[in-house]
């Protein structure tokens, strides 16, 4: 089967089945005759626009796009809060809220809404995000709750009136000095 007609069947089963996961869709298409691994269903998924998220009966399951309301803090509570530290963002969320806010986050970095990150990983209530740059955590942070707050991203200097936690980049920059000073004793 070509890929056009696989995304095909992808949209048609996410429209007339419950998918829950990556693994789930694997198996709904080798029912179909159609084997693919997991990496190809994750492309897929990408691809057609489909996002893991709550359907009107307040399942968890892969949505197309436009069946999928965007996650906002003001109307879900989905960001309790987001800590910096170098190249990293830690964003807390209630129980079972990381998917769908790593989900939201990786579509906004592919396109190109959030372009300081590069991916994101999700526990049950923590989402990892790794920034480009070793010291981007701080703008990647205030982007993150800017996207989620549903304000337009501007730049990291434009976004205002936005709280992230700084304690782990104190003690990140102390750990930083530290081993810059026993690196300097070992070079002599």
């Amino acid at each position: 089967m070509n890929p056009a007609a696989r995304k095909q069947l992808v949209a048609e089963l996410l429209n007339n089945a419950v998918i829950e996961s990556q693994e789930e869709l694997v198996k709904a298409l080798k029912k179909r005759g159609v084997e693919v691994t997991q990496t190809t269903a994750s492309r897929d998924l990408l691809e057609i626009g489909a996002m893991r998220g709550k359907d009107s009966g307040g399942r968890f399951r892969y949505i197309l796009g436009g069946s999928v309301t965007r996650p906002s803090a003001k109307s879900q509570n989905l960001l309790l809060s987001v800590v910096a530290s170098g190249n990293l963002v830690v964003a807390r969320t209630p129980p079972g809220g990381a998917q769908l806010l790593a989900g939201f986050i990786d579509s906004a970095i592919t396109s190109g809404d959030l372009r300081s990150g590069i991916g994101s990983i999700a526990g049950d209530d923590t989402v990892i995000v790794v920034a480009k740059t070793a010291t981007g955590g701080n703008t990647l942070a205030k982007e993150i709750t800017a996207l989620v707050d549903g304000e337009p991203l501007k730049s990291a200097k434009a976004v205002k009136g936005l709280k992230v936690m700084k304690a782990a980049n104190s003690a990140n920059s102390a750990n930083s000095a530290n081993s810059a000073k026993a690196a300097k004793k070992r070079s002599r």
